[in-house]
Order: C-alpha cells, then structure tokens, then sequence
C-alpha cells in the first residue's frame, strides 16, 4: 500500500463510521472470547487503529509488513507492541496468542492460505482467530487497485480456508449488507467509463456520508448479533482451535 493511503487511514480511523463501526462489530463477534490480561495479535495491523481498542483486554501486538504502517503505530498507538513481519511468516512460536484478528489481511497478502496457516498456528487451544475481508469479485473498484488488494472472498470460501487451516468456524457472515447495491453500482459504472470517477481511489475521506451510513451500521450490528446476512461487502469468519 502506498505511504500515503496509510496517512490517509490514519487521519480516519478514529472517526470515520466504517472503522468505528468495524471496533464495534468486531467486538460483538469476539465477545465470548475476549478477557482481561490477553495476548493479542493484530495481524496486519496498518497505522494500528483497529486493534488499538483490544488493549482494555491485554497486551496488543501489531504485525505488518509495511514499515510505514509501524511508523504510524509507533507515533499514535503506544498501547500496542509493533514488529514488522510477514503474515505468511509470523516470528512468533506456536499457541503464542489468546486472540488473532486480520481486518482485510488475506485480501492484501501473495499466499492467502500460508498466511491463514499461520494466524492458526499462533492461535492458542480454545483461542479465537477473526477475519474480516472485503466481498465478492464482482465489487471491485478503483480502491482495490489503490491498497493492492489481490482478492476478495464469499463467505463459504473463506469459511473453507479456515477450517483447512485446522480451526473450527464459529461463525461465517457477510457484513455491510446496505452497501452492497451501491457498491455493485460503482464497480459497474467504473468497469464502463474509460476513467474511474475523481476520488474513487480512496474511500476513507467520505465523511459526509457519516450521517447516513452510521445509522445503517448500528442497525445492522444489532442484527448480526443473533442473525447472519446474505450479502455484503465484507465477510466475517470466526474460528477457534479447539
């Protein structure tokens, strides 16, 4: 990813509805798993606002592969620990973790199922791995191009991956149900133009759209915490290693 997407993200991730939202579901879906005095993974970690927030449940170490994204730790997030390093090759032993969390790591990285292997064999026994990535080839855009983004997932797909990895799927979901109609209409619009329309990127400076979609967000959030939905831009996947 470029250097300044990340400042991009950085300047957003605190605010912005789509990374606040994402702390929030992402805690809905680990809550069973999540205690105090924790050691936590977050593996590719970027400028370090999605995992931040784990530091109330232990000790946060954030993973990428990219030094300017530790830069960003380092600066803004001195709650978590950062170390450069490949998903594919964590420089950590077995079971070293209680909790692993990837928010769009697969979708970046050269072997996806290397990288998964891994998360897995770092996860504890009755530890908790969750993997949020973005959804259905069919939605890709500009943005994709913008932060290297090599694949997306359906759901069953991604389940598959990690029960190959040895985890047992607790739960499989797409996300981001309300932005799938106008993200299926961009990725149309921009397969057609010659050119893709100005600003598209990069979606992290959209905060007009704050108003409308946060609402949309939280209802959904509310939803997911006894439902599943059947589309979305993104895919959930919890699993443990029993």
């Amino acid at each position: 990813m470029e250097v300044e997407e990340y400042q991009r993200i950085a300047a957003a991730e605190d605010h912005h509805w789509w990374y606040r939202n994402t702390r929030a579901l992402m805690a809905d879906l680990l809550r069973p798993w999540l205690a105090n005095d924790q050691r936590i993974l977050d593996a590719g970690c970027g400028p370090g606002g999605n995992g931040a927030w784990l530091r109330s449940h232990g000790r946060v170490v954030g993973v990428d592969v990219a030094q300017e994204a530790l830069e960003f730790v380092r600066a803004r997030r001195p709650e978590t620990t950062p170390v450069r390093a490949s998903a594919e090759q964590l420089p950590f032993e077995d079971a070293a973790f209680d909790v692993a969390v990837g928010i769009t790591l697969l979708y970046t990285v050269h072997d996806d199922v290397a990288a998964l292997g891994e998360l897995a064999r770092v996860v504890r026994s009755g530890g908790a791995m969750l993997l949020l990535e973005p959804a259905f080839e069919s939605l890709r855009r500009g943005h994709d191009v913008t932060v290297h983004g090599r694949r997306r997932y359906r759901r069953h797909e991604l389940a598959r991956l990690a029960a190959l990895s040895g985890l047992r799927v607790r739960r499989a979901t797409y996300a981001y149900s309300f932005l799938a109609p106008p993200a299926a209409v961009l990725a149309v619009v921009e397969r057609r133009g010659t050119n893709p329309p100005r600003g598209a990127g990069s979606d992290v400076d959209r905060r007009a759209l704050d108003q409308v979609f946060a609402p949309l967000a939280g209802a959904e959030r509310r939803w997911l915490i006894r439902h599943d939905v059947p589309v979305g831009t993104s895919v959930a996947v919890v699993a443990t290693r029993d």
